[in-house]
Order: structure tokens, then C-alpha cells, then sequence
């Protein structure tokens, strides 16, 4: 296992990671995209790992969505258990969402022209051996986004099972179990033939990150941002938080975010609830629940649908965000 990188220069490349030293702030990425037409966008297939756990499968062939479009979901009779999983491929690089506990989802990334497979924030390891034996798949790397026990509970075992080299945020590098690689604002990792960029997003917890693909159009938040919502502050102050979402704002709309929760129909109705709900809030909450009837997952969402449905994405200031965030925490 490689050791933990040390930054030695302002500037340093080891083992895939290019680490910048100087953490000047993140730049913003990018003015917002639309979100592509069905043509360029990733399909999404539902589908049944293991019969023996699922309230019902969908069968060996695959019904094509596009991603932009999740309300088309709602036509198909999907029923998907915690034992289900997600696959959506952008470009090159393969996603599949894995429930784990009772609410969380974790990722398995696989990059089919290089091999390379990575799961983030693994909660337990169970559901991820299933996979990987299913595929005949090697697990890397495991990529986690905070300390918290629901985001690194499968750590230990994947590791041990696999050889697999843990990369987290160096500001909670003694709060990750077997951490091989500390990353930190601004550092680049190597994940096959795609390039992650990691942003410290303080907050939740002080230490948190997220992994930002740009060639899959992806962005990995952990409990940073949700759905209609965003994660509690545990550690953080609603001003970091609210400097957090906006590197995420910044990035185009086009970019699908895979956040670690199925907290969308709880967010709905504390959206819902807020003075003068939006007609389009008022669809996307109908398009909720008429997918978490089915059992379907409303993870991935956009960036471009927070942006016109998230409250927490459209505050204008910390002080804002701060009410906000309490009036949630009550609700």
C-alpha cells in the first residue's frame, strides 16, 4: 500500500495525486450549463443485484431514461430494494448507486479502459463484495468524503479484503480508518483514465470534501449537498456551509450530483412548507414522490435542478443560509 502522500513542493505529483500545497481558494468552475439534450446524456438502468432481497426485479432487459428526463421514471413499475443498485455511464466511466443501512447510498466507479474501480464512502461492505464479485472486479481505491461512521463503515474490511488505497480529506486524515492518501483543496487524483478534483466543503464536518469529475459531468458530495437540501452542521458554521455550496453552484448545470442520502421526500415537504413554493418545486415534489412510491432513487440530481428548486442554493447570504438551516433543523 502506498504510503500517505507529504507535500514536498507547491506542486507535487505521487502515485495519480497532484497535491497543491499553496490551497489558495478554490477558483470557481465554470459558468451553468443547460442540461444536454437526451442524445449526449447518460441512460440510466435500473436493475436487481440479488432476487433474494428485492420486493421485485426489473428483468434482464434494460429500459433506456434519459437522466435529464427522471420523470419518466415514474411510467415504468420499478420496485427496488436496498440491495438494488443504479448504473449510469457518462462518457467512459461507470457509476452504480449502492443503498447501504437504511438511507444511504454509496458509489462503486468503474473505468472500463483502464480497469480501475473505486467505491465512495462505502458504509458497509457487504453490498460491495456482492458487486464486485458479481463483475469479477478488483476494488482500488475507496474515496471517502468525511469521517462519519454511515460513510466509512466498509473502510477496514474492503481494504483488508482487497488491498485497496483509501484516499480522504487530510483535515480528518486521524478520522479515517486505514487512510493511505490525504487530499485536501485544489489536489487532483488519478482515478483511471479520469481526472478528480477535490474542494474542502467545511461544514457538516471541518474536515469534509468532495470528488468533482468534470469528463463524467459528476460530482461526488457526500452529506455536503442533498437533494432539496443539504447536510447539518455537526462541526461547521452556517458561513463555511454556505461558502461550501457555492463551489458547488459554481460548476454547470449539466453536472450530476451523488449525494449520500434518500432524504429528497423529507426535504420536499420542508420546501413545500416555505412561503410561496414554486410551481416548478411544486412539480419536482410531485416527481418525488411519485419515484420513492415505486421505490426508485432520486439520487443522481443536477446541479441545474438545485438551483432552480433548493432553497439553500438560492439564499444570498450566510445570514440567510443560517435561518434557513435552523428552520430545518425544527421542522
Amino acid at each position: 500500500m502506498p504510503a500517505m502522500v507529504t507535500p514536498v513542493s507547491t506542486l507535487t505529483q505521487l502515485s495519480g495525486v497532484v497535491r497543491n500545497t499553496a490551497r489558495s481558494p478554490a477558483p470557481l468552475l465554470g459558468s451553468r450549463a443547460c442540461s444536454p439534450a437526451h442524445a449526449s446524456t447518460p441512460c440510466v438502468a435500473l436493475c436487481s443485484r440479488r432476487a433474494y432481497d428485492t420486493i421485485g426485479n426489473v428483468s434482464a432487459s434494460r429500459g433506456c431514461f434519459s437522466a435529464s428526463r427522471d420523470a419518466q421514471l415514474r411510467t415504468r413499475p420499478v420496485m427496488m430494494s436496498r440491495r438494488s443498485v443504479s448504473s449510469v455511464t457518462a462518457t467512459s466511466l461507470q457509476i452504480e448507486l449502492v443503498p447501504c443501512l437504511s438511507d444511504n447510498y454509496s458509489f462503486l466507479i468503474h473505468d472500463p479502459e483502464t480497469g480501475v474501480t473505486a467505491a465512495v464512502d462505502p458504509a458497509e461492505p457487504t453490498p460491495f463484495e456482492d458487486i464486485l464479485e458479481s463483475r469479477g472486479l478488483k476494488l482500488d481505491y475507496i474515496l471517502n468524503t468525511h469521517h462519519h461512521g454511515d460513510h466509512v463503515g466498509g473502510n477496514k474490511a474492503l481494504k483488508q479484503k482487497y488491498s485497496a488505497t483509501v484516499v480522504g480529506p487530510s483535515a480528518d486524515k486521524d478520522r479515517i480508518p486505514g487512510i493511505d492518501i490525504a487530499l485536501a483543496d485544489g489536489d487532483t487524483f488519478q482515478l483511471g483514465a479520469h481526472t478528480l478534483t477535490v474542494y474542502d466543503t467545511p461544514g457538516h464536518t471541518r474536515g469534509h470534501i468532495i470528488y468533482h469529475c468534470p469528463s463524467a459531468e459528476a460530482v461526488f458530495v457526500g452529506d455536503t449537498l442533498f437533494a432539496l437540501g443539504c447536510g447539518r452542521l455537526f462541526e461547521g458554521t452556517a458561513a463555511q456551509m454556505f461558502d461550501s455550496l457555492a463551489k458547488i453552484k459554481a460548476m454547470p448545470g449539466a453536472t450530476k450530483v451523488y449525494c449520500a442520502h434518500e432524504y429528497t421526500q423529507a426535504n420536499a415537504r420542508f420546501c413545500l412548507s416555505r412561503p410561496d413554493p414554486s410551481p416548478a418545486l411544486v412539480a419536482r415534489a410531485d416527481e418525488i414522490a411519485a419515484l420513492r412510491e415505486q421505490n426508485v432513487p432520486t439520487v443522481p440530481t443536477t446541479v441545474q435542478r438545485e438551483l432552480e428548486t433548493n432553497p439553500f442554493l438560492m439564499v444570498a447570504s450566510a445570514a440567510e443560509f443560517a435561518e434557513l438551516r435552523t428552520a430545518k433543523d425544527n421542522f
